[in-house]
């Protein structure tokens, strides 16, 4: 899935969805982001020089994409990021030194969360831009039937679906606070 969208899911889950509060939807949504963070950063480094010399075309070289997102120095921190294995690690810490006791705005759990959906989120939605899952334990990668952006993998629709989810909550939330102004504007102050 595109970066927004894992980020906004994850803030309307924890906001909305289960009511964990301001904090906790916008922790989700940083933790969301995290995973490709190292991609942003090599594509300033590779693209970014290249782009004042070549132009745009520099941005189309499999060599460039590949540096970005797999072996360049930010290809093992993007990898890593997006195993479930750091996560699930500091999830299963979390719970054993008993953190939530001083993350009462669950700040930290739904950062983690975040992580841990963006990463499960990529797994059910990459083709043949895929990580392992497992790293550094394994290797083993999985292809999706499903991809969030090659049309001959459903790209197409499966961006028609996201974006209109997207659309759709923002038009609830939106209803809901028109509702909301209305009922309290409606309410006499004595």
């Amino acid at each position: 899935m595109e970066t927004y969208s894992h980020a906004f899911f994850t803030w309307a889950l924890a906001k909305h969805g289960v009511k964990a509060g301001r904090a906790a939807g916008i922790a989700g949504a940083a933790g969301a982001t995290l995973p490709d963070l190292p991609s942003f950063a090599a594509t300033a480094y590779y693209v970014g020089t290249a782009y004042l010399t070549e132009g745009w075309s520099s941005m189309h070289s499999e060599e460039v994409l590949d540096a970005i997102y797999f072996h360049g120095p930010f290809g093992a921190t993007g990898s890593a990021l997006h195993s479930a294995v750091p996560v699930v690690a500091l999830l299963i810490v979390y719970r054993l030194l008993r953190l939530g006791r001083h993350d009462r705005r669950r700040i930290l759990l739904w950062f983690l969360l975040g992580w841990f959906g963006h990463t499960i989120a990529d797994f059910f939605t990459h083709v043949d831009d895929t990580r392992p899952l497992l790293w550094p334990i394994s290797g083993w990668e999985w292809s999706s039937s499903v991809s969030y952006y090659n049309p001959l993998y459903y790209g197409r629709e499966f961006f028609a679906v996201s974006h209109g989810l997207m659309l759709l909550i923002i038009s609830w939330l939106l209803l809901k606070r028109i509702v909301n102004r209305r009922k309290a504007a409606e309410v006499p102050s004595e």
